[in-house]
């Protein structure tokens, strides 16, 4: 079974995330921090319409870490801001940037990957990659060292508008060697609630993103702060 979902940020405004609801979105996936450590600037907004609306969803750091020091910082960056929200989801490193990681090399990255899987890990929340298909195609780090789920973008129908209604053609579905866990198909997506271009994926886990129970919530946090002392 799949199901279908977008993923966002500021790049699209204010959404009306009850005409999303309508449209049938079946997940979210919102970005979390940008590349100066504070919350993408709609992240609370999108949050409580999620919430609101009944609409399950994840978190994404892209990630521009080139040392293991920032790899670190970026992470508790992120894990901060999602205690602060009192929110347990799983948190997908974005790993595409040309310019700051093509030429870093397999193991560099690798590293760096895990050093933020590892910190995720370790405060208690689930860890996913996001790569566009060029990514694992070029090797730029090593995906066998990871057992995570993966979340990867092909855009087989280039940057021609596409309705959220319409399924893509699975034909078409990316392929990394093993199963995946959602792809991408599209940056260029129409929805109902979004003015303007949207990511629009598709989900082939047994089950959807799960929207957290208050009391799940509670009891992250306790277990956080009995790890932390």
């Amino acid at each position: 079974m799949s199901y279908k979902g977008i993923d966002v940020s500021d790049n699209q405004g204010v959404i009306n995330w009850a005409q999303v609801k309508a449209s049938g979105c079946d997940f979210a996936i919102l970005r979390s921090t940008v590349k100066s450590g504070k919350p993408d600037s709609q992240f609370a907004a999108n949050v409580v319409g999620c919430q609101e609306q009944g609409i399950p969803f994840d978190i994404y750091k892209y990630t521009y870490a080139t040392t293991p020091t920032q790899a670190l910082e970026e992470a508790r960056q992120v894990v901060a801001l999602l205690l602060a929200y009192g929110i347990k989801c799983r948190i997908w490193w974005d790993v595409e940037d040309r310019k700051t990681l093509q030429g870093l090399g397999s193991g560099v990255l690798t590293g760096l990957i895990q050093t933020a899987r590892n910190y995720i890990v370790g405060a208690g929340f689930e860890f996913g990659i996001y790569a566009g298909l060029y990514v694992y195609q070029e090797k730029w780090f090593d995906f066998d060292a990871f057992d995570c789920k993966f979340w990867i973008a092909r855009y087989y129908n280039g940057y021609n508008a596409m309705q959220f209604g319409d399924l893509p053609k699975e034909d078409k579905k990316t392929d990394i060697g093993r199963e995946i866990f959602g792809w991408q198909y599209t940056s260029s997506g129409q929805i109902p609630g979004i003015n303007g271009n949207v990511d629009l994926d598709i989900q082939y886990d047994s089950k959807p993103i799960e929207l957290p129970g208050e009391a799940q919530v509670r009891q992250h946090l306790v277990d956080c702060v009995v790890q932390w002392l």
